[in-house]
């Protein structure tokens, strides 16, 4: 559905707030970032931001369901892009790397959203951004499943266990480099697509 122009104005002005947060929360932690940081930083009031979110706990599931649903559409697009399944699965883990290499900040909340955060926020935020998250999975079960069906894929597990460990795989990659700062990300990416070679059973091993 097409926005009116006073939409499209506060939608702006929205996403505004929202890069404001996003780069706080980056900088900092959640528990030490704070709304006045973020409206100082959107350059409007606390309570001009009060009318926007109702809290520090809403703006974060704002912030990490937008991180999260851009990047699941990038990923799906390139994945769409890609031809067969053993190629459409290099592709998934390719994204992940070349993705969070340019957008480091949306790497770490991202990290921290699925990763030991607070159970009470992390259900909300898998509220907010699991549509285009069982989207993408779904997806990529049906990949898998194609690769078995083909004879590309080895088989004796469900697509949908392929996928979850394939999924893995970049994301424990990411978690390392979070933890070892300095790492170069993309000088991993070999490694991670080698293991996901052996998952696939297309390793030439």
């Amino acid at each position: 559905m097409k926005l009116s122009r006073k939409e499209r104005e506060a939608q702006f002005r929205l996403n505004i707030v929202l890069d404001a947060a996003a780069d706080v929360f980056a900088e900092s932690s959640y528990a030490n970032a704070s709304v006045e940081e973020i409206a100082k930083r959107a350059e409007i009031s606390v309570g001009t931001l009060y009318n926007l979110f109702a809290s520090k706990e809403q703006i974060y599931c704002k912030v990490v369901s937008r991180a999260q649903n851009q990047f699941f559409q990038y990923l799906q697009e390139k994945v769409g892009e890609a031809r067969g399944p053993k190629e459409k699965i290099s592709a998934t883990v390719r994204c992940h790397f070349e993705h969070f290499s340019r957008w480091v900040q949306q790497w770490r909340l991202y990290v921290s959203a699925s990763n030991g955060f607070q159970w009470e926020l992390k259900s909300k935020l898998i509220d907010e951004a699991v549509d285009s998250q069982k989207r993408f999975m779904d997806s990529l079960t049906d990949i898998c499943q194609q690769g078995m069906d083909a004879g590309i894929f080895k088989k004796g597990v469900p697509a949908e266990f392929m996928a979850l460990t394939i999924m893995g795989v970049p994301h424990s990659f990411l978690v390392y480099c979070l933890d070892e700062e300095g790492t170069d990300i993309m000088s991993l990416m070999p490694s991670a697509l080698k293991i996901t070679d052996r998952i696939m059973g297309t390793d030439i091993d």
